[in-house]
């Protein structure tokens, strides 16, 4: 009976010190991100440009994080099978893609998500392309459940 009260006993000293904690860490991981936010509002597009492709990927992650989705990151390592981002919110998972790229994206481009998205049995996919599409890729998407997005439309976001 002891120890039984001293296990419970612990527990109701440990349990308010994990609360802090937990408390503490959300706070930093925040106060990072809105560093990282307001960066990107005093610099803009050029902060974008500047950035590495492996950091342009976080910070895309960062911002479906403040979308409100779980993200899992799955390129940093290199070749990635066009799956750089998966998002899941509301029972729906969808795949992101993002190129860090001095040219727009091509219709190319977006017809390969499009195939990984079914290949995957994915519910759509988004593509971030810092510097944006062709016509030829905008007019493809059509009413697919593709979405586009491009350096310009992340600032508005934010």
């Amino acid at each position: 009976m002891l120890q039984e009260f001293n296990v419970g006993m612990l527990a109701l000293l440990i349990f308010p010190l994990v609360l802090i904690l937990d408390f503490i860490l959300g706070r930093l991981i925040r106060n990072r991100r809105r560093n990282a936010f307001e960066k990107l509002k005093k610099k803009g597009i050029g902060y974008l440009k500047s950035m590495s492709w492996q950091d342009f990927e976080r910070f895309c992650a960062l911002h479906f994080k403040a979308e409100g989705y779980k993200v899992e990151m799955c390129g940093l390592g290199g070749a990635d099978g066009g799956m750089d981002l998966l998002l899941r919110k509301r029972w729906k998972t969808t795949l992101v893609q993002c190129k860090h790229w001095k040219a727009k994206v091509g219709v190319t481009t977006v017809r390969e998500m499009f195939g990984v998205m079914h290949a995957h049995k994915f519910d759509n996919v988004i593509i971030v392309a810092l510097s944006g599409y062709t016509k030829e890729a905008e007019n493809w998407v059509g009413n697919k459940p593709i979405k586009l997005l491009s350096g310009p439309d992340l600032l508005k976001s934010i």
